[in-house]
């Protein structure tokens, strides 16, 4: 959705672009002939930016050609097809960026699975160095040590194979990561209420259960809610505040499956990438190719206000889930409905849900009885 939400937005950057261009070539005119004919090329640059805005404007028919000469439409030829061309390219470039995104949530996960690892280490070299130091009051060093570093969870982590040879494989232990994580531990050191949490569970005694919930303190309330990490990683991650959530599933999910039989499960972004890449990327193109036939389809079900007052958001969910009812036959109806109506609840207003739930029960109605939605499958038969 946030792909094609993008793309959708870059189309006004284009239009500025395509009408820089059309200035440009009249400018050039304007320093070739002076100030006295002005007043034509001003004119001729009317007539072409109203012919060009009536191109750009998807919801308006093709415009006449009709008070444009040999020489305005030459420009306005040329800048349609520029305009064209800009969107044809933001269009595949959008699609390549939705797939390299995704595939960068791994790499984020992996990323923050070394940050605990090293969390663990330095706490240990921490102490060691102030040791060597002669160094006074090291209590909550020792503390540390113990709690990240001797906590057998942690040393699971630290020590596990497949995911040590993940990290090299995709070159994310690196040194210069080792300040960052010391300025997190002297963070922690600082952040009284979670050490308090920390040293309860703590008392509770070495048992596995407790020391992993150790880590998934670590995890929750520290990696995933300190302010100074928080923004640090906004900085890296412009897609953040969306990403958080899954990246904190995914962390989460791997410290609760930590076993000290079986070590660290390491998650995937999903069970088969190859056949979701493929939905992502036929689904973005089937919405974006069919968006004028669903256009009609909506403005049929839109009798309070059309279609280009309904918000973006919703407009582009609402086309997503038509695009999925009709060209996925494998996904039911309902599911695809209920899919839509969660991503409305976690991106629109807060009665889009609503809006957006009657919409489509009463179109996937009407597409039924017309026999266009068809679905095959297990349990499927029924078009349910």
């Amino acid at each position: 959705m946030q792909n094609i939400y993008a793309f959708k937005q870059n189309k006004a950057s284009n239009k500025e672009l395509t009408l820089d261009k059309i200035k440009a070539e009249f400018r050039d005119e304007l320093l070739e002939f002076g100030q006295e004919e002005k007043a034509r090329i001003d004119e001729e640059q009317a007539k072409v930016i109203e012919y060009i805005n009536s191109v750009m404007d998807e919801d308006q028919e093709e415009p006449s050609t009709q008070g444009l000469d040999v020489k305005l439409l030459k420009i306005a030829s040329n800048a349609k097809n520029y305009f064209e061309q800009l969107m044809a390219d933001g269009k595949q470039d959008t699609r390549k960026n939705m797939v390299v995104e995704t595939e960068q949530l791994f790499t984020k996960y992996l990323k923050i699975l070394s940050y605990l690892i090293d969390i663990s280490e330095l706490s240990h070299k921490e102490l060691e160095r102030k040791l060597d130091k002669g160094a006074r009051y090291i209590e909550l060093d020792q503390k540390f040590t113990e709690w990240f570093y001797h906590n057998p969870v942690f040393t699971i982590l630290r020590e596990d194979e497949t995911l040590n040879e993940l990290l090299a494989e995709n070159k994310l232990r690196r040194a210069e990561d080792d300040e960052r994580v010391l300025e997190w531990l002297r963070i922690l050191k600082r952040d009284g209420e979670l050490q308090e949490k920390i040293e309860e569970f703590a008392k509770e005694g070495d048992n596995f259960e407790t020391q992993k919930e150790i880590l998934r303190l670590i995890v929750r309330d520290f990696i995933f809610k300190n302010e100074i990490i928080e923004s640090q990683f906004e900085g890296e991650d412009l897609n953040w505040s969306e990403n958080k959530k899954i990246l904190r599933s995914m962390v989460l999910k791997t410290v609760k499956n930590i076993s000290q039989d079986e070590g660290t499960e390491i998650l995937s972004i999903s069970k088969n990438w190859d056949e979701d890449k493929e939905f992502f990327e036929d689904l973005y193109d089937y919405t974006l190719n069919q968006e004028e036939s669903f256009k009609e389809i909506i403005a049929k079900k839109s009798k309070k206000w059309a279609v280009d007052r309904i918000a973006k958001v919703d407009a582009i969910l609402i086309n997503m889930a038509l695009a999925e009812m009709l060209n996925f036959r494998n996904i039911p109806v309902k599911v695809t409905i209920n899919e839509f109506i969660e991503i409305s609840k976690q991106y629109s207003t807060p009665k889009s849900w609503q809006f957006i739930n009657g919409m489509l029960d009463s179109i996937s109605e009407d597409l039924q009885a017309e026999g266009k939605i068809k679905k095959s499958g297990k349990g499927l038969l029924d078009n349910k």
